[in-house]
């Protein structure tokens, strides 16, 4: 974790670079939004799209497993705001664990009453800007089957790029993980989607 800090940190002293890093599964992301806080020095606003709300405090004994990332990233003051979307497999410790950073939790089963909101965000003023961490496993498996844990009743590809395109906020770095190529279909469709939205996040953040 130390080497992808620093890493990241590396590209961000590369001036217009900003960090747009490919997983790995989501363990990633809390050495990437460390250095990005850590280099830019102040928190930064977080939009989390994903099927799990992967903020248990340890998972099977690992408190740096790919379910405890975001529980690591909001002890570590790294974030002011966390908006976790498309949430459809969460425990009971999930929710009480959102409630103790003061996560903002939106679950499947009420996003059409959240859609609105959701598709009109303003993120990242009086901080350091936004960071997107998309989980490609917060698409229903319809449009990415290639996934380690298949969630079904997810967002479709145009949820997301809904959300994604009208979010106003300055768009720091971002990451896209747990793609799983060897569940991909023959053809690839997940590795097609995982790409499509890396170049959708790498648009918005040339902007």
């Amino acid at each position: 974790m130390s080497v992808i800090s620093e890493s990241v940190k590396l590209v961000m002293e590369e001036d217009p670079l900003r960090p747009l890093v490919l997983g790995g599964d989501h363990s990633i992301s809390f050495p990437v939004v460390r250095a990005v806080s850590e280099k830019l020095g102040g928190p930064v606003d977080i939009l989390h799209l994903d099927a799990h709300p992967d903020i248990y405090d340890c998972f099977e004994g690992n408190k740096y497993s790919h379910a405890s990332s975001f529980a690591r990233i909001m002890e570590g003051g790294y974030a002011r705001r966390l908006l976790q979307v498309g949430i459809r497999s969460i425990t009971t410790e999930g929710r009480e664990q959102g409630k103790r950073f003061g996560v903002e939790q939106y679950e499947m089963r009420t996003f059409s009453k959240d859609c609105h909101f959701l598709e009109n965000l303003k993120l990242g003023e009086g901080v350091k800007g936004v960071y997107i961490s998309v989980d490609v496993d917060c698409l229903d498996p319809a449009f990415a089957p290639g996934v380690s844990h298949i969630e079904p009743g997810g967002l479709s590809f145009r949820d997301v790029l809904n959300i994604l395109h009208n979010l106003e906020g300055n768009l720091v770095a971002a990451d896209v993980v747990e793609f799983n190529p060897q569940r991909d279909t023959v053809d690839g469709m997940t590795a097609m989607v995982a790409a499509k939205l890396v170049r959708e996040l790498a648009a918005k953040m040339s902007k």
